[in-house]
């Protein structure tokens, strides 16, 4: 379960990034591209959790050879509570990371060099968990609850600031004890994770995304203004793999990828597998929505133009800010556009 990877701290995120950021400008070190002996370039990627299903297209990209392909060693670093992605890619720890788009642009903005390159989500896994007996139908409902979630949370501000939305807070914890006792309880979760877990142990409930056509947020790769300035090529080659993977873990045989990951997670369950596969097509999450025009991998100037304008409007930008200053679409393979 992991409903901590996104409670936003975002403020103290770049904060910290910005201080290990001027550690290392003052002692010179960046950890520079390497080539192996077998002449691939070696790429670290980071995520953000522990190896999950909702990383599995890049572990099904690793199992098949289409790193290896594009002349790419790919390492996988997995995360977990104390990430802290966005500082391993600005410090050259990590040559790419992965994490959601609201954070990519509130840290350039406060002078943190990253740049999106790609769609990893048209939108967000994260969702509203609710008891089937107390169905959220649409985000007013949530008018007057109690919710358990990230206080730095953007869709929090969004209800509030935008939306009107009045409702109690309590901060996340990872722990579902709380809501399985209370029946009008409702928290934040991954559409893709903690409902299947609650099911497990015979509770019945559902989960809202809160993802909608005013607020979208990709998750995105992203990587350093740096490593994007003299290594574009391997970028590109890397995003291209990492949709093929996608692509052939969501519509192909995903064995090859959840393979690997039971290695690193063996107290998974076989049924979660599916249970996260199916709720990120169902949600459209991956491959997106044909009906809107939406394709996986794609980053779109409109989109993030409205993102960037939301986030104008809620007062989290510390500067003006273009869609060039937080993303390089051109990095995308020409059906991702």
């Amino acid at each position: 379960m992991h409903s901590l990877r996104h409670s936003s701290r975002i403020g103290l995120v770049v904060a910290a990034v910005l201080v290990v950021i001027g550690l290392l400008a003052a002692c010179g070190k960046r950890r520079a591209n390497e080539v192996g002996a077998d002449g691939l370039t070696k790429v670290r990627f980071q995520t953000d959790w522990f190896p999950q299903p909702e990383h599995g297209g890049y572990y099904q990209a690793l199992a098949k050879g289409y790193y290896a392909e594009e002349g790419l060693a790919v390492e996988i670093i997995p995360g977990g509570p104390n990430a802290q992605v966005m500082t391993g890619v600005a410090t050259g720890r990590a040559h790419l990371g992965m994490t959601n788009g609201d954070d990519v642009i509130v840290a350039a903005s406060r002078g943190v060099p990253l740049k999106m390159v790609a769609a990893e989500m048209q939108r967000d896994a994260q969702g509203i968990l609710y008891h089937a007996g107390n169905p959220i139908r649409s985000l007013q409902d949530l008018e007057g609850k109690t919710i358990m979630a990230g206080a730095g949370s953007v869709w929090l501000q969004v209800l509030r600031e935008k939306y009107g939305i009045k409702f109690n807070l309590r901060p996340l914890i990872g722990d579902l004890t709380r809501f399985i006792q209370d029946q009008s309880f409702v928290q934040q979760c991954f559409v893709t994770n903690e409902p299947f877990f609650l099911r497990q142990r015979g509770v019945d409930v559902g989960a809202l995304l809160i993802a909608h056509p005013g607020y979208e947020a990709y998750r995105v790769i992203f990587a350093s203004d740096g490593y994007l300035a003299t290594n574009p090529e391997v970028v590109r080659r890397f995003v291209r793999a990492s949709l093929r993977g996608w692509t052939d873990y969501l519509t192909g045989d995903p064995g090859p990828a959840n393979a690997l990951l039971k290695q690193l997670r063996p107290d998974l369950p076989e049924e979660f597998f599916a249970f996260s596969i199916q709720a990120m097509k169902d949600h459209q999450l991956v491959l997106g929505d044909p009906a809107r025009g939406e394709k996986m991998g794609q980053l779109t100037r409109a989109r993030l133009e409205t993102q960037l304008k939301l986030l104008r409007e809620l007062r989290l930008l510390e500067r003006p800010l273009a869609v060039d200053d937080v993303a390089r679409l051109d990095l995308l393979p020409p059906e991702a556009r």
